[in-house]
């Protein structure tokens, strides 16, 4: 199904984004006829030092026409459109011979079929014909750089972590904790060179029902969750992912975050975690009503993330612990903010949509937000630790 132009009610290309232009895509701007078309054209795109690419800087579009329509396409034709306008707003994967398409959720039409779908998250498996993987196809790859054989253990690992996630039986938290269990003892077998067969036998364990409801429910009861060494650790990484979200767009979400956890600093710009944390304990039951109220809105962000992202290898040169700390972190902000935006009065379809779409936006394109994480998170590599700090079993 297409959204595109004037179909969509949420255009696009008449939003507050910064579009990756590829070289190629450029070029053809460059050399297009007459010169006064070409140099109209590239007047709108600057190079950025810091992405090491060109952009497309402005609200709206330069090439948007009148009728919502792309004037680059309609002059020129699709094979002019850069990657990322014609592949957004999806992404794929290349893992072995399979590829992995997903969506991310700065679309709204996407985020709202994603977020709001109450069933658990379904996967298909189809046959592609090759030529949409051709130079001039419509998508986008990022490969990863594996061989078949840890390609299979990739799909599979990547199944059993929905699988985790989507265990309704559990709590949310419970189930984060699991997940971080398989992904200790999976980055333990791959640090040892144990074997694939080990790695397998690991898979088949966690995809058992009997195995997760059994045998790892009395391992939960050894967590136990305080408040205040939870706000002391997360709100390091708060106070830095401020920073980046800070924007007209998202002023009122950032609002009702501060406003809800009364994080209100002094004269000298600092601020008591003790009394966050107090009033944090003082949200206990509002926090567990939203967790059972917006459990599936939750759960179906963080499959998504996990497959959209590719958990826990989105950072390649970065360890599964680290990758797993990483994502943690990233969804309980995520999910605090949510949480104030809901206990705002914030919580209409259209402003959980504006407040997902934000918030993705603003942190899932800030390298230099995941930089300052992995610093934070430097001497941090005990993954029972993080759970115990970061995660309530009930």
């Amino acid at each position: 199904m297409q959204w595109g132009g004037g179909v969509c009610s949420n255009n696009c290309c008449d939003r507050p984004w910064n579009i990756d232009i590829d070289d190629a895509a450029y070029k053809k701007y460059s050399k297009l006829k007459p010169k006064d078309t070409a140099k109209e054209i590239t007047s709108h795109i600057e190079y950025d030092e810091s992405m090491k690419s060109y952009m497309l800087k402005g609200r709206p579009c330069p090439f948007l026409t009148e009728d919502s329509l792309c004037g680059i396409q309609l002059n020129y034709g699709e094979e002019f459109l850069s990657q990322t306008c014609v592949t957004y707003p999806r992404r794929t994967h290349a893992v072995g011979k399979f590829f992995e398409r997903s969506l991310t959720l700065t679309c709204p039409v996407a985020a709202e079929l994603i977020l709001f779908n109450q069933e658990p998250m379904k996967f298909e498996f189809v046959e592609v014909p090759e030529k949409i993987h051709s130079k001039h196809g419509r998508i986008r790859i990022k490969k990863i750089p594996v061989n078949e054989k840890n390609a299979e253990i990739l799909r599979e690992t990547q199944i059993t972590m929905i699988s985790i996630l989507q265990e309704r039986r559990l709590s949310l938290d419970a189930r984060l904790i699991v997940l971080g269990f398989f992904l200790d003892k999976l980055q333990e077998i791959i640090s040892d060179d144990t074997g694939i067969e080990m790695v397998l036998d690991l898979i088949a364990a966690y995809r058992s029902e009997k195995f997760l409801l059994n045998e790892m429910l009395p391992l939960l009861q050894g967590f136990n969750f305080d408040a205040n060494k939870f706000i002391t650790f997360i709100m390091k990484f708060i106070s830095y992912t401020s920073e980046h979200l800070q924007t007209k767009e998202g002023w009122k979400f950032l609002c009702a975050f501060t406003d809800a956890f009364r994080i209100k600093p002094d004269e000298n710009h600092q601020v008591s975690l003790s009394e966050i944390a107090a009033n944090y304990n003082r949200l206990a039951e509002a926090r567990k009503k939203f967790l059972a109220d917006y459990s599936t809105f939750l759960e179906n962000y963080i499959v998504n993330e996990i497959f959209y992202s590719l958990y826990p290898w989105r950072f390649l040169d970065k360890s599964i612990t680290k990758n797993f700390a990483i994502f943690l972190i990233s969804y309980k902000i995520f999910e605090m903010i949510t949480f104030a935006t809901v206990q705002g009065g914030l919580n209409s379809k259209e402003d959980l949509l504006q407040m997902v779409d934000w918030f993705m936006n603003r942190s899932d394109h800030s390298p230099k937000l995941y930089e300052k994480f992995f610093k934070l998170l430097e001497g941090v590599d005990d993954t029972y630790l993080l759970m115990d700090i970061l995660l309530d079993r009930d």
